[in-house]
């Protein structure tokens, strides 16, 4: 797909996602689809810094903190042009953040010592959609054939990131914009508990609830970091945790 229509792709599926959740960030929205060196200027401008980053596939994540604002955003590069940019949990800039930080609105667990981990996974999914499409039909009235249009069921692609913060046997997951239904309860601040959280040797798995008929089950290797998410929308990507020691497992 040429670059423009693969970021006016992005850009649309981020514009579908939650109001609520699908801010962006004003400030910096002109440089979606820029050229990332440029744009890299820009960013440094307006006081944002370098916070690290990944590459998943074809597309690089990068975060960028500012300090003024105490805020973390993750951009999303294709084929050298920004191609989104998003706010996401200040966790994500923790190598870049000074000075003394804010309570987070939602506290973590008291025993976050006990086998802690947070979490921080990349990847793209498939949700239900409908299109159209079209349709060349006999007019019985007009006894001739005609152009209409007709609905069909699809499924449409999306790429986003998600971050998990465990503790013990309970823990939390934050969703991006795009895995979160139109339609949903429970969450606080783009987070959701976990259901039937359990941490093995070489898995972990558990399920959140985004509404009642929805309840998505995910599954995370700890040798390799891949994540599945399976629901109405389903996910997979890959999940790191910096810089991990050398060994048969990733975290």
């Amino acid at each position: 797909m040429p670059l423009p229509l693969r970021l006016a792709a992005i850009t649309s599926l981020v514009a579908l996602a939650v109001p609520a959740l699908a801010q962006g960030v004003p400030e910096l929205a002109d440089l979606v689809g820029a050229r990332a060196a440029g744009a890299e200027t820009q960013m440094e401008a307006r006081g944002y810094r370098l916070a690290g980053g990944s590459t998943v596939r074809d597309m690089k994540f990068t975060f960028w903190w500012n300090d003024r604002k105490r805020a973390c955003v993750s951009v999303s590069t294709v084929e050298g042009r920004y191609a989104s940019i998003q706010p996401v949990p200040a966790g994500n800039c923790d190598g870049a953040q000074a000075g003394p930080q804010p309570a987070p609105q939602t506290p973590p667990p008291s025993d976050q010592d006990a086998g802690s981990l947070v979490l921080v996974c990349y990847g793209a999914g498939t949700r239900p959609s409908v299109t159209t499409a079209p349709d060349y039909k006999w007019n019985a009235d007009r006894h001739k054939w005609e152009w209409s249009s007709r609905l069909e069921s699809s499924t449409q692609g999306f790429s986003s990131d998600v971050q998990l913060e465990l503790y013990g046997d309970h823990g939390r997951i934050h969703l991006g914009p795009s895995l979160v239904p139109p339609i949903h309860s429970g969450g606080s601040n783009g987070w959701w508990d976990l259901d039937a959280l359990s941490v093995t040797p070489t898995q972990i798995t558990g399920s959140y609830r985004l509404n009642g008929m929805n309840k998505p089950k995910f599954t995370i290797d700890r040798r390799t970091g891949r994540i599945d998410i399976r629901a109405m929308t389903n996910f997979a990507g890959q999940c790191d945790i910096g810089n991990w020691a050398n060994g048969t497992r990733r975290f």
